[in-house]
């Protein structure tokens, strides 16, 4: 199997250790705008040894041979890469989100339909232990309905690249982390999201530039549960992680939670004190996807999934741009 990668800028070590575990991929081609990082990639990577290196993503459509294709470039070109993709028929994973616009995510939609293309999203947090082990217990009834969900991804700002710091070429902060906590619960919970409101802002941090260092968003489930996401890059350079994730759930008949740092989930339930619970198994996300796309098989994050989350991702950013309730249109 043949893949190439255009861009470096997000989780394509993810597709890399997928490849490594899956054994029979080859990396052919890779681009990045960035001086020297292709080449420095290419001689890092063992399966990449071979590969074409170029610094415009077009150049390597024009000339590369691949069977998939790993999208990890700026947000704002993504769209564009993708459709191009799909125009080839070739496969695709991308980071997130699919588009900065709604107009570019309906373009998308439109190519993919007609395209033999079959595309998912690194959306990354799925396949961690604990919040695989956290949707079998949902699913299982344990905490009852769910009624209410918080999540939160905060971050250290570190060093970002110039296109991290202008909207256009991001797309925000709610879309840009807020998409991984909007899918999880959605994914968790097996309900989508009927309305947004969110607030986001930038305070202090002039560095950022235009790009928001708070946001916090309010869904509402389509059975009338509310969720809540705060989104930050305020952990100080002093914090033990780059990231602290925390997610708590809490339904009918008990609260499960999961913290950074914790291994084990905490639950509670009206028939238990509160005890730990053992995470499920972590599993790659790309070697599951090229399996899924080798053998005919529903793709473990289904197209119609990266679609609607980018959606709503990008109607939440909306709402605290306008300061107004948006309605979230059912999935197609």
């Amino acid at each position: 199997m043949r893949l190439a990668l255009i861009g470096l800028k997000g989780h394509q070590g993810v597709v890399v250790r997928g490849a490594s575990q899956l054994g029979d991929v080859e990396i052919v081609a890779v681009a990045d705008d960035v001086k020297g990082q292709a080449e420095r990639f290419k001689q890092r990577e063992r399966l990449a040894k071979k590969a074409d290196v170029y610094t415009d993503w077009r150049h390597l459509l024009d000339h590369a041979m691949m069977d998939v294709c790993c999208v990890c470039d700026e947000n704002g070109i993504r769209a564009e890469q993708i459709i191009a993709l799909a125009e080839r028929n070739i496969h695709i994973v991308t980071e997130k989100p699919l588009a900065t616009s709604l107009e570019d995510l309906d373009r998308i939609r439109k190519a993919l339909a007609k395209s033999k293309s079959k595309l998912t999203m690194l959306l990354t947090m799925r396949h961690e232990a604990k919040y695989i082990k956290m949707r079998e217990l949902v699913k299982n009834g344990t905490i009852g309905e769910v009624c209410l969900v918080t999540a939160q991804k905060s971050y250290r700002l570190g060093n970002r690249p110039d296109w991290f710091k202008e909207r256009k070429r991001l797309g925000g902060t709610i879309p840009y982390i807020g998409i991984h906590p909007i899918d999880l619960i959605r994914w968790i919970t097996g309900m989508d999201y009927t309305r947004a409101a969110a607030f986001h802002g930038r305070i202090g941090r002039p560095e950022m530039k235009e790009t928001e260092n708070h946001a916090s968003v309010l869904l509402q489930m389509s059975n009338g549960a509310s969720v809540t996401a705060r989104l930050d890059y305020l952990r100080p350079e002093t914090a033990p992680s780059h990231g602290d994730d925390r997610l708590r759930i809490a339904g009918t008949e008990g609260v499960i939670e999961a913290r950074y740092g914790q291994k084990e989930l905490s639950l509670i339930t009206s028939k238990k004190k509160p005890f730990t619970v053992a995470p499920g198994q972590a599993t790659n996300l790309f070697a599951e996807y090229l399996q899924a796309v080798r053998n005919n098989k529903p793709l473990p994050i289904a197209t119609d999934d990266c679609i609607y989350v980018t959606d709503v991702v990008l109607r939440a950013r909306q709402a605290a741009d306008e300061h107004k309730v948006v309605e979230i249109p059912r999935q197609k």
